[in-house]
């Protein structure tokens, strides 16, 4: 189940490029607005509280801070969950660190439009509520810590300066047929991996801020610094995580180099 990934600050351009990527590929086309009913339905939480964290440019300076992780989280649960389900095209601002870890996700960049500084804006089905042009890279940078606009960071970049939206489709589509995009036993695996890690992830993020969770083969492995200063905290949540289904074993690690080696 191929993903194409489609990431950009102009919004409308990269809706239009995705809208024409996943009809002539027969994908759905999933968005922020899907997104945001899907991770209010799975998290028992408003659409608009939801819709107003990937809007808010403060996150890391609020006095709510967990509170909006924890709705970040949901969302990027709410991402991989579709993707688990069924082949697709994704357009918005989301998911990064979903994306780098899946081979048969193609990651596409779109840049800029030679019409005005922010593109054609105020396209008839453009999303609603959300942020625009350069708060998208504000956004992005405050989550993910990385620059939107690296081209590094991607298996392609369309350049709008330099070909139209059609032109941009046929160049994805062109290039999701290479085989390294097919979806293979351990790239299947790995996005497995990362959605229970995230289910994980979102149980614990509101107490815990600075949680990092993985996944392998049923094993979850958990860092947080409160574990070092609590060895209670560590001992429940663990005996929180064993409960919930998918998970056979749980590592509760206190350090974070530790960690990152696993």
């Amino acid at each position: 189940m191929s993903t194409v990934a489609i990431l950009s600050k102009y919004l409308n351009e990269s809706r239009e490029i995705a809208e024409q990527t996943a009809f002539k590929l027969g994908y759905p086309l999933v968005t922020m607005t899907d997104l945001v009913k899907a991770a209010a339905k799975e998290g028992n939480v408003s659409e608009s509280e939801l819709s107003k964290v990937l809007t808010d440019i403060t996150l890391y300076h609020h006095l709510f801070r967990k509170r909006k992780m924890k709705l970040v989280s949901l969302l990027e649960l709410a991402l991989c969950n579709f993707m688990v389900e069924k082949e697709m095209v994704f357009c918005g601002y989301l998911g990064f660190p979903i994306f780098q870890e899946i081979s048969h996700v193609l990651q596409v960049l779109v840049l800029g439009h030679p019409e005005e500084d922010g593109g054609k804006t105020g396209r008839q089905g453009a999303e609603k509520n959300l942020l625009s042009d350069d708060k998208v890279l504000k956004w992005f940078k405050k989550i993910y810590n990385v620059d939107m606009e690296n081209p590094n960071l991607y298996d392609l970049s369309i350049n709008l300066w330099h070909m139209d939206e059609s032109e941009g489709t046929d160049i994805i589509i062109n290039t999701l047929k290479q085989k390294r995009f097919a979806p293979m036993t351990y790239s299947r695996k790995v996005m497995k991996d990362i959605q229970l890690a995230l289910r994980v992830k979102t149980k614990l993020i509101e107490k815990m801020p600075d949680v990092e969770v993985k996944s392998h083969d049923a094993t979850v492995y958990v860092y947080s610094g409160a574990f070092k200063r609590n060895r209670k905290k560590a001992a429940d949540t663990k005996q929180l995580i064993m409960w919930m289904n998918g998970v056979d074993y749980v590592e509760i690690l206190n350090d974070l180099k530790s960690f990152q080696s696993v």
